[in-house]
């Protein structure tokens, strides 16, 4: 069996409250305090507000990253993690973040990623 270099987990935030979704603090904070909950570790954060709607960012974790993307017109939230391994249970940070988001629906994706023959 071969082994992967990572594990991907997207999350499709359905019905969120677009004040949250809309505000870089408020998304710094959020995703800062869910990576503390999921003990993944914050190496640098860099969030983006767009004008006149729309936030992205990136939160680079010792694990690999956090990614982000707003569509607050239509309630929406894409995020993604990528990991180096799959001993991180990422459940109960993505609850917090639907709870924070007040998102009323979730759809969540798991792969891996980086097959290799032979990993070193």
């Amino acid at each position: 069996m071969k082994k992967s270099l990572g594990y991907q987990t997207t999350v499709d935030f359905y019905d969120c409250d677009a004040t949250i979704i809309d505000s870089a603090t408020t998304i710094k904070h959020i995703l800062e305090k869910a990576a503390k909950i999921m003990d993944l570790s914050v190496v640098n954060t860099t969030i983006h507000e767009f004008s006149p709607i729309g936030i992205s960012g990136v939160i680079v974790i010792k694990e690999s990253h956090i990614a982000i993307h707003t569509w607050p017109e239509h309630n929406y939230v894409a995020l993604d993690f990528f990991t180096c391994n799959k001993s991180f249970d990422l459940n109960e940070g993505i609850l917090w973040i639907q709870k924070e988001f007040r998102a009323k629906k979730i759809d969540k994706n798991s792969s891996q990623r980086g097959f290799l023959d032979k990993i070193k």
